[in-house]
């Protein structure tokens, strides 16, 4: 009976393991920079689209860097300025928002969030790409 027994010896399953904690590692890495690069696109975006009379708003958009909680990463953008929801919703604009140029297809004015994400949703398909590539380490 006692032939009966197989006896097997994993060698280098801890290096192992530890080669899967790096690697989970740096693809956390190389998604938080590739999330907070589109963070910044919205960004640009947001403040090219927004209203604009003194300024005020417009300089207050912001969008901070991604962060990891729990599972998802998130990018948090907005404003401080308590009239931005009433500007992204009422229609018409005035004079220096005409002068602004259009962004990407869209016209400064209200909606100005929306249509910024809108005229960078291709720019997430092609985001993911690249960081998928990244971490495939098929990217030149």
């Amino acid at each position: 009976m006692a032939d009966d027994i197989f006896d097997i010896e994993w060698k280098g399953l801890k290096e192992f393991t530890q080669l899967l904690d790096n690697m989970s590692e740096n693809v956390e890495k190389i998604v938080l920079e590739e999330y907070t690069k589109f963070g910044m696109l919205a960004e640009e975006g947001t403040k090219a689209l927004v209203h604009h009379a003194e300024g005020n708003l417009e300089d207050s958009i912001n969008f901070d860097k991604a962060v990891k909680e729990g599972d998802s990463i998130v990018v948090r953008g907005g404003t401080n300025v308590v009239y931005a929801l009433r500007r992204h919703e009422e229609p018409g604009i005035g004079e220096g928002t005409a002068g602004k140029p259009a962004w990407r297809g869209y016209t400064p004015g209200p909606k100005y969030l929306e249509n910024a994400i809108k005229a960078i949703s291709k720019d997430y398909d092609k985001m993911n790409e690249r960081a998928l590539k990244r971490i495939l380490g098929t990217n030149p």
